[in-house]
This record gives C-alpha cells, sequence and structure tokens, in this order.
C-alpha cells in the first residue's frame, strides 16, 4: 500500500511540475492537462528506467563508503541529484523550446530552464520523504526510487 501511495505521490509531483513547466516555457497556449498527465507519466517512466541505474550506482558508493546514516546521506546526494537532472534535462527537451539542441542539451537554455530543472530534482527528492518517513528515517539509497 505504501508504494502505491509512494508512486501516486510522485506522479502528482511529476505532473504538477510538467504543468508549471508548460505553462512557463510555452505561454502561448493554454497547457492542457492531459498533456501534463502525460508528462508526468513519462517522467515517473524515467525514473523506473533509470532506477536501475540509480541501484546500480548507490550499491557501488555504498560498498566503498559503508554503511550508516551519513553514508546514506552522502550516496543520496552524489547519485540521486545527477542523475535526476539528466532526468529533469531529457523532460526539458521535450517541454522547453530550443533545449533539444546538443550544445544545450545537460546545460540547459538559460536561467530559467536550469532553475525548472533544478526545482524538478526538489520536487523528486521531497516526494521522497514520505517513503524515508515510512521506513523509519532511512534513506532507501541502492533501492528503485524515481
Amino acid at each position: 500500500m505504501v508504494a502505491l501511495l509512494y508512486f501516486g505521490l510522485k506522479f502528482a509531483a511529476y505532473t504538477t511540475w510538467c504543468y508549471l513547466g508548460l505553462y512557463k516555457f510555452r505561454p502561448q497556449s493554454k497547457p492542457p492537462i492531459a498533456g501534463a498527465l502525460a508528462y508526468g507519466f513519462l517522467r515517473l517512466f524515467l525514473g523506473f528506467f533509470f532506477g536501475v541505474l540509480i541501484w546500480l550506482l548507490s550499491s557501488l558508493l555504498m560498498s566503498q563508503l559503508g554503511y550508516g546514516f551519513s553514508q546514506n546521506v552522502v550516496t543520496y546526494v552524489l547519485v540521486y541529484v545527477p542523475v535526476r537532472w539528466v532526468e529533469w534535462t531529457i523532460m526539458a527537451m521535450i517541454i522547453v523550446p530550443g533545449s533539444h539542441a546538443f550544445s544545450r542539451w545537460i546545460v540547459g537554455t538559460g536561467r530559467n530552464d536550469r532553475l525548472w530543472r533544478l526545482g524538478g530534482i526538489a520536487i523528486s527528492c521531497v516526494a521522497d520523504i514520505p517513503l524515508i518517513m515510512d521506513l523509519g528515517g532511512v534513506i532507501p539509497v541502492g533501492r528503485f526510487l524515481c
């Protein structure tokens, strides 16, 4: 049941953030809710896809750092944040006009684009909090979080 709530929360957060991205970067047209729902689902799917990479990288890093709360926090920041940058970069390539050019792929089209990506990372991390709390405050690194 917790997993369903977790994924439901992630989907709602991603859909809302994608809607705001559509509103900000495509102001000429009112963003459709259906489009935001589709983008939210795509972002959730990217999380599943990149979850394997996150699991491998965080497991590797944890084996080097050891296990404990501080090591979990370091692993979470060093693995999840960069991978989520890539995930939100893919979303920006779809939502933000002009960001699909290879030269702007990783750095974005400007300040607003980068802030939107960072906001997406923050949304992703904040949406992990209920799962972390359900696990008794244990940061679930090495697991498939999206």
